[in-house]
């Protein structure tokens, strides 16, 4: 009786085995094919330096779209220099823009809604702005020459969020709604990521080498930070333990990742710096390709990239 009970069970677990390996296995190829693709649209900057059809000193620019699959389209043109993207929980998508009325330094963030309709959205800035959204729909604004955060609400209303950084060149939220930001060196101190939590208290999540020179952050599918540096690299800063100087590099792109995004899919891309045009895709295992052919390039420049918010 033992036995022939013991049988069955033995050849059901057998059964159950093979099951579970070719779950794991269909899973794995699920992984794959969602790691070869992008899983939502990505939206570039671009501006071509001779282009006076807009004003007579140039800079005219776009808001490109890219699917999945690397098809391009024009989602917003006829802006002047834009530079900074970021995304709201609703998918409005905002753009700070250099040049305003032909006048340099006259810098406005531009609100897209989802089926294109422009409206502006906040003015009275300057410098290089950096942008992040969070899941209440309220925009944050670093302001690089000040050192200041701001905070958005979607009427436009704006408070002081912090203040006291240095040159700050990058912005990013985690899942839980905390936000990172990355510090310049102020010439006697190394620079720093801070983590700025919701009531807007501080922390400092990593101090950075003095040969650093950061441009970009980005958080990746897992919930590690990406840093961006113009110098080339990449840097993965694992999510858990201890972080202050834990790092590692992730990949690198030829001339300086200037802007980067990540797809929920495990993808980051990364506009590379140096006028060559180039957006570069990187898996989860952090293998590089080129996802734009740079035939599509003609005489734009790429500044800076977003990935649409994913439908829940």
């Amino acid at each position: 009786m033992k036995t022939r009970l013991t049988e069955p069970k033995f050849k059901s677990a057998i059964g159950v085995a093979g099951w579970l390996v070719s779950r794991i296995a269909c899973l794995g190829a699920v992984i794959l094919i969602c790691a070869s693709a992008s899983a939502q649209n990505l939206f570039v900057s671009e501006y071509n330096p001779d282009d006076r059809n807009c004003n007579e000193v140039g800079y005219c620019g776009n808001i490109v779209k890219f699917t999945w699959d690397g098809t391009r389209s024009v989602f917003a043109s006829n802006l002047i220099r834009p530079e900074d993207l970021a995304f709201d929980s609703a998918s409005n998508l905002y753009v700070v823009a250099l040049w305003h009325a032909g006048i340099w330094g006259g810098i406005v963030i531009d609100k897209i809604a989802p089926d294109g309709t422009r409206t502006g959205f906040a003015s009275g800035s300057s410098l290089p702005l950096h942008l992040a959204g969070d899941n209440a729909g309220n925009l944050f604004v670093v302001e690089y020459s000040s050192g200041i955060i701001y905070k958005y609400k979607p009427d436009g209303s704006r408070t002081t969020f912090a203040s006291g950084l240095y040159h700050p060149v990058g912005i990013t939220f985690d899942s839980a709604g905390n936000l990172f930001v990355v510090d310049n060196s102020a010439g006697v101190t190394l620079g720093s990521i801070y983590e700025y939590h919701p009531d807007g208290s501080r922390v400092t999540f990593a101090v950075l080498a003095a040969t650093d020179r950061p441009a970009a952050l980005a958080f990746d599918s897992m919930g590690n930070l990406l840093m961006g540096d113009l110098g080339g690299n990449i840097y993965k800063y694992k999510v858990g333990g201890i972080r202050l100087n834990s790092r590692t590099i992730f990949g690198s792109v030829p001339n300086g990742a200037q802007s980067m995004a990540c797809d929920s899919a495990g993808n980051l891309f990364v506009v590379n710096a140096g006028n060559d045009n180039m957006l570069y895709k990187f898996t989860m295992l952090g293998v590089r390709s080129s996802f734009n052919p740079r035939s599509c390039w003609c005489t734009e420049t790429l500044a800076c990239i977003a990935a649409e918010p994913t439908l829940h």
